[in-house]
């Protein structure tokens, strides 16, 4: 499956997955909010987006690894927030935080995927520096 087939804009703010069989919100938390948050200022911003349905949904969540991870493509391009290049498919909007939060825990940690340069990263759930979270639901 190429990029082309894989990704597909439903023009509500969504993008479906159809290689993941995921729905991707096409924004993130820092587009959203224009901040940076810590993990659980951004599960606030996942509780608000269900409490208001956005696209019809209450099912909104952070990825796990392997999710966030599959959005990291080295043959996209894309822009953060800062106008640098990211490796995130362009369908996506661009201006991003260029990061995002995943549900993966330890102790006070959790990963977040860098989408400027691949890497892993388990920063404390309570830091604010250049974090923010690209929420998924399941393609139902």
């Amino acid at each position: 499956m190429t990029d082309a087939t894989r990704f597909k804009d439903n023009g509500n703010g969504t993008i479906t997955d159809l290689k993941m069989k995921l729905i991707w919100k096409s924004t993130d938390s820092f587009q959203d909010n224009k901040k940076w948050q810590n993990w659980f200022k951004c599960q606030d911003y996942t509780e608000i987006t269900n409490i208001q349905r956005f696209a019809g949904s209450e099912e909104w969540r952070y990825p796990n690894e392997e999710e966030a991870w599959s959005l990291f493509d080295l043959n996209s391009k894309n822009t953060d927030k800062y106008g640098d290049e990211i490796y995130l498919d362009p369908i996506f909007e661009s201006g991003s935080g260029g990061t995002t939060w995943t549900i993966e825990e330890k102790d006070s940690s959790a990963l977040v995927i860098q989408y400027e340069d691949g890497v892993k990263v388990w920063p404390s759930k309570y830091a604010n520096m250049n974090m923010c979270v690209r929420l998924v639901r399941n393609l139902t």
